[in-house]
């Protein structure tokens, strides 16, 4: 290495460092010190001891119900010769891909006690989806694609010959994959199952919309937060941060978790050379299992989803299920309208801008993890870091840090002033800090398959470091940044929890108009929005399928 190249990788290491630390690791910090250095009455934490143990419930029955049920489907999808598994796949992932408060209205219009279509239709008010089986119901649905996921992955990594061995003791082929293939596949859906865990315990829109209005009212950590920031004051952003560190607290513990499972001698699967991947014969079996996974799929993901355009298409909610309740006027009236208009164009801008820089930074990150080997571990996790924390808890804390105008001097004649609070500049930090992981893994993965020669070739010819990075590996970057920036810009475009915190009076983005619609106006105006949520969602999952399509061609 040149001597002129030492310097210019510390000053990107600095230059990288100073806005992530500042504007995604810093404020957290702040927060952990304020909460845990909080001194004084601490006697009002016994009356919040309800709003922790309904997030320890609803947490671990969404765990729960995504575990239980996830792990027959990714048996079935993963490890069968059901039909139609790709199909299956998609819709069954498909609720990772749409915010989790849309699940909520969905199954709200279905099993609300007294207009829910399906108490309608039953004739009672039996189902009652608010409360904290409710919520757990809700927020198992949508975290189900993490215990998919990590079975998937588990499953293709179990070596069949370990079936065929039981096979030869005289197992029958589905005593053999219960007794071989799953235990061994255990620990990941298990991992998957805590990720859940984590995901419900952070989740505050569900909550807000099933919990807050049911009867008794049922409190979590995020409500409590938010309901505390509403109040103000010094006390209550003092009792927000006590809150928001027990919460932050929850992420190390899941997270140690997942590695101990991930550790453990029953996940080290084998995965040798040459190793073949058949399918489990489902027989006469085929039929049943076909239209057991269909029925799941139909009540689980396409129900809700049918609520919601339903609900769209109504006079009002809770209007007579017939056709001369049908209206298109909601949707003229809604997606037309000028504040919706506003609305959408601030949420693409804040999208676009926060999906730049996600790229951007995620790009630097990937670079200066090859660059600095031994201290690539380190860049890594603090871009990683911040996607673990709650999206409350990283709002409030961006809210404490920057609450006040921030005065820097330069040289001691130029004066700097850093005027975040009350501006929608500081959703954008949010959003960029909350999905820095997308952009820094998916250029770390496609930097690690590009040979360092072909820079070095660069080199040689005459280039300098600059100019060989763009000419050689960075068009070869290009799909992976693509990628990065749809699905940093989809996370943003559909965001609500932090944008509910964050956004100040008169700058409405998306998110914060879809939750004042559904909790405080008019449900039909908010399944409109909610419906062009899921075809943004729809379209954006089309564009990285083709995407993928084409990366195989090509290779």
């Amino acid at each position: 290495m040149s001597t002129h190249a030492a310097p210019g990788r510390w000053l990107g290491l600095g230059a990288w460092l100073v806005p992530v630390l500042f504007f995604a690791v810093g404020p957290v910090v702040v927060l952990l010190l304020r909460g845990v250095g909080t001194t004084g009455d601490l006697s009002w934490l016994a009356s919040e001891g309800g709003a922790l143990g309904n997030t320890l419930k609803v947490s671990t029955g969404a765990a729960l119900l995504a575990l239980v049920l996830g792990t027959p489907l990714a048996l079935l999808l993963f490890r069968t010769d059901l039909p139609l598994r790709g199909a299956f796949t998609v819709l069954f992932t498909l609720p990772s891909a749409i915010p989790a408060f849309i699940w909520g209205m969905g199954w709200l219009s279905l099993a609300s006690p007294r207009a829910g279509y399906l108490n309608r239709l039953l004739g009672d008010g039996t189902l009652n989806i608010y409360g904290p089986a409710g919520i757990a119901f809700v927020e198992g649905l949508s975290g189900l694609p993490l215990v998919l996921l990590a079975g998937a992955a588990a499953f293709r990594r179990v070596d069949p010959a370990l079936e065929e061995a039981a096979r030869v003791c005289g197992a029958s082929p589905v005593r053999a994959l219960l007794t071989t293939t799953l235990p061994l596949a255990l620990p990941s859906l298990m991992s998957g199952a805590v990720m859940v865990f984590l995901m419900a315990a952070s989740s505050f829109g569900v909550p807000y919309l099933l919990g807050v209005s049911a009867s008794p009212p049922t409190r979590v950590l995020t409500t409590r937060i938010y309901e505390l920031v509403l109040l103000g004051g010094d006390g209550g952003l003092a009792r927000a941060s006590v809150l928001a560190t027990g919460l932050l607290l929850l992420v190390p513990l899941a997270l140690v978790a997942t590695w101990a499972l991930g550790r453990s001698g029953r996940v080290r699967l084998s995965a040798g050379k040459g190793m073949s991947f058949r399918l489990f014969p489902l027989g006469r079996a085929r039929g049943p299992a076909t239209v057991a996974v269909g029925v799941t799929c139909a009540v689980w993901v396409l129900l809700p989803l049918a609520a919601i355009l339903l609900t769209s298409l109504q006079r009002s909610f809770g209007a007579d299920l017939a056709w001369r309740e049908l209206t298109l006027a909601h949707w003229s009236g809604v997606l037309l309208e000028p504040r919706t208009l506003r609305a959408t164009g601030r949420s693409l801008l804040l999208a676009t801008g926060a999906g730049g820089l996600v790229c951007l930074l995620g790009l630097a990150a990937a670079v200066l993890q090859r660059s600095f080997r031994r201290a690539g571990a380190g860049v890594e996790a603090l871009a990683v870091w911040p996607y673990a924390v709650p999206g409350t808890v990283l709002a409030l804390a961006l809210l404490l840090a920057f609450s006040r105008d921030l005065r820097f001097i330069l040289l001691g004649r130029v004066a700097f002033v850093l005027a975040l609070a009350h501006t929608p500049w500081l959703l954008l930090i949010a959003y960029a800090a909350k999905y820095l992981a997308l952009g820094a893994r998916n250029s770390a993965e496609a930097l690690a398959q590009i040979d360092p020669s072909l820079a070095e070739a660069a080199r040689v010819s005459g280039a300098g470091p600059l100019r060989a990075f763009v000419d050689a590996p960075l068009p070869l970057l290009r799909p992976a940044l693509v990628v990065a920036f749809v699905l940093a810009f989809l996370a943003c475009a559909t965001e609500i929890t932090m944008s509910v915190l964050l956004v100040p009076a008169g700058s409405e983005v998306l998110g914060t108009l879809l939750f004042e619609l559904q909790s405080y106006a008019d449900p039909a105006a908010a399944a409109v929005l909610a419906c062009a949520f899921v075809a943004l969602v729809v379209v954006g999952q089309a564009v990285l399928a083709r995407m993928g399509r084409r990366a195989v061609e090509v290779r």
